[in-house]
């Protein structure tokens, strides 16, 4: 019986080894993919991914067991591109972004995706965005962000339309306006450690949900970067993006991971970090075990 003992506890012991070196994307149960990811549609040198290259990222999210795709805009043709590519990859949607900026191009933008969209499988769309972080960034007037809203949801039908802020920008214009909510969460602006970042996660996206009311909520960014400037005890690295990966990724919040890939394009931003949230870097290499 004790040798019998001994051979069951190795076995426990090797099976439990192979279970924590699978990486957590490929795991099933209560965790391990990443729920939903941001996705811009180009190279980290902001030239534009071709419909080739689309559905080769596309199938790569699949691989990696992530049902869930957000965009901003509707550049790049990025909109048919994605599409066809989720219907040949199957089970998995896409949250469509429509960029606001006040300017005349929103008007572009809307019938840009109205046309898309009207052809579209609604089998394949979450929801359409009106606008990221319009307010939060100066960019336009609640009111004015909640008319643009009213006019999408004026042309499509069976579509969720709604709007992306941040918790605190989100003006009660555009939480009457929309279907649904979509909210920006980053720890690392918390000035939290990456340990800590997915509590805060929780505690801020808990706060919100006390002024949304009855409307389905979502987050439509989080993550960690790998690279700049300390704020506080927020420490941007490739082990502290890992650590917030495999600590989301074991939580059943909805959310769409910020960002596919290093965006040399941008500028550098607080704590010079805005270049480096990727999960890929700029040539597309993984940088962390979760993703692959």
């Amino acid at each position: 019986m004790h040798y019998n003992g001994v051979l069951f506890l190795t076995l426990i012991c090797f099976i439990a080894g192979l279970v924590q070196a699978m990486p957590v994307s490929k795991r099933g149960g209560g965790g391990g993919s990443l729920w939903g990811i941001t996705y811009t549609a180009k190279d980290s040198d902001g030239s534009c991914h071709s419909s080739q290259q689309v559905q080769q990222t596309i199938q790569r999210f699949k691989k990696n067991g992530i049902k869930n795709v957000r965009t901003y805009s509707t550049e790049c043709n990025q909109l048919p591109n994605i599409l066809k590519a989720l219907e040949s990859a199957g089970d998995m949607k896409m949250l469509v972004g429509l960029w606001m900026d006040g300017s005349s191009k929103d008007d572009e933008e809307i019938s840009t995706a109205v046309s898309a969209l009207s052809k579209a499988n609604k089998n394949l769309i979450n929801g359409v965005m009106v606008g990221n972080e319009a307010i939060q960034g100066g960019l336009m007037q609640a009111g004015e962000l909640a008319s643009k809203i009213k006019e999408v949801k004026g042309k499509l039908s069976g579509f969720q339309v709604g709007t992306v802020e941040t918790p605190t920008s989100f003006d009660s214009q555009l939480i009457d306006a929309s279907d649904m909510l979509v909210v920006n969460i980053h720890p690392f602006f918390a000035s939290v450690s990456a340990d800590k970042g997915v509590s805060n996660l929780q505690q801020q996206l808990s706060s919100f949900k006390g002024k949304a009311g009855d409307k389905q909520v979502v987050v439509g960014e989080t993550g960690w970067p790998s690279e700049g400037d300390n704020n506080g005890a927020a420490q941007p690295s490739t082990q502290n993006l890992e650590t917030y990966v495999k600590d989301i990724t074991q939580t059943d919040i909805q959310y769409y991971y910020f960002e596919a890939q290093d965006s040399d394009w941008k500028s550098g931003g607080d704590f010079n970090v805005e270049q480096h949230w990727g999960l890929m870097d700029a040539q597309g290499k993984s940088k962390i075990s979760q993703f692959q």
